[in-house]
């Protein structure tokens, strides 16, 4: 029986780690920098869960590129880019893709499909002729602990929209041993996966472990804010996010605000942290990139905009995630107490 293929456009982390385990059951395809194109051509890539769980891709069990045009003949493209690049890998793959590819978004965001749908409907006027883009999530966070080594370093599960076409990746995936549920509406699950992203610009501008932040009440209060004010635009666009914790949604807030005993003890069983693990966007304010806080604060203050609902704590993150941006290696950390006082609480 033939097996399925399965091509990761933008490898990085979460590519690689999608990469590593979906190896197991399905031809894959990773499509990178090649820097990283060549450590991995040379040793590799291991990927190790939450559990502890090791696999180890060997190199002749990869196809290894550079060049979208790796993307030929598969049934699934993963694009795992920053949103940053999104429309720049749409443009790179689009000549490659036939009418049934199958083209699917675990990035971050709530715009990510539709974002490259839009974009693909440049090279395939005809709706019918386009490829199928399909809404995914990733919940938690990957490391990278080697050149060619990655750790998933918080709790949770895949999720993929549902479709009949999505059922072989699925299987692939499930073999391969990443755990993949099928959403109806995925619009809740990525507003959901939202809600604690938000995190990750409060991570950046601590620099600290998520451990150690999180630790933070002062850190807590300040996401428990911006936590406050998408959930209520979430109510006023009639978007139920959904739970992706044990704890609904809507109770994460008044969790956060807890003394940090308590948030310790209530927490532990609904979210694991590896010791090293920060935010994408600590490190790419450390490398000096530009970074996704459009797609997270900024995206819940260009909504809240149209529709009326005020966020003062989600626009003040933005300027200063704006103003990290700007200033490079030698940017301000923050403290708890700074930050909450920085951002009027």
């Amino acid at each position: 029986m033939e097996r399925t293929r399965v091509a990761v456009m933008g490898a990085g982390s979460v590519g690689c780690y999608l990469g590593g385990w979906l190896a197991a059951a399905a031809d894959v395809t990773l499509i990178g920098r090649a820097p990283l194109i060549d450590a991995i051509e040379r040793d590799g890539l291991t990927v190790t869960d939450l559990r502890g769980r090791s696999r180890t891709a060997r190199p002749d069990g990869l196809t290894l590129a550079t060049d979208a045009s790796a993307v030929v003949g598969a049934d699934y493209v993963l694009l795992t880019t920053k949103t940053l690049g999104t429309a720049m890998a749409v443009r790179q793959v689009a000549p490659y893709l036939q009418h049934d590819s199958i083209v699917i978004s675990f990035q971050n965001g709530l715009r990510n499909a539709t974002q490259i749908d839009e974009a693909l409907a440049a090279a395939f006027p005809s709706r019918a002729s386009r490829p199928l883009v399909l809404s995914g999530m990733v919940p938690f966070n990957v490391v990278r602990t080697g050149e060619t080594r990655w750790e998933q370093a918080t709790s949770g599960h895949l999720a993929v929209k549902d479709h009949p076409r999505v059922d072989p990746f699925t299987r692939v995936a499930q073999g391969g041993g990443l755990r993949v549920e099928v959403e109806p509406d995925m619009k809740a699950v990525l507003f959901g996966k939202l809600l604690l992203n938000l995190n990750n610009a409060v991570n950046a501008l601590t620099g600290q472990p998520l451990a150690v932040q999180l630790r933070d009440r002062d850190c807590r209060v300040v996401l428990a804010a911006c936590q406050d004010e998408s959930l209520a635009l979430a109510r006023r666009l009639g978007v139920s996010p959904a739970r992706l914790t044990p704890l609904p949604a809507a109770a994460m807030p008044a969790l956060l605000r807890s003394p940090t005993p308590v948030f310790a003890n209530l927490a532990r069983a609904s979210l694991k942290v590896s010791p090293t693990a920060r935010s994408s966007m600590a490190d790419d304010l450390d490398a000096g990139r530009s970074t996704e806080i459009d797609e997270l604060q900024g995206a819940i203050v260009h909504l809240a905009r149209d529709h009326g609902v005020q966020t003062p704590v989600c626009a003040r993150i933005v300027e200063l995630v704006r103003e990290a941006e700007r200033s490079g290696p030698d940017r301000h950390r923050w403290t708890g107490v700074q930050l909450r006082r920085a951002v009027g609480l």
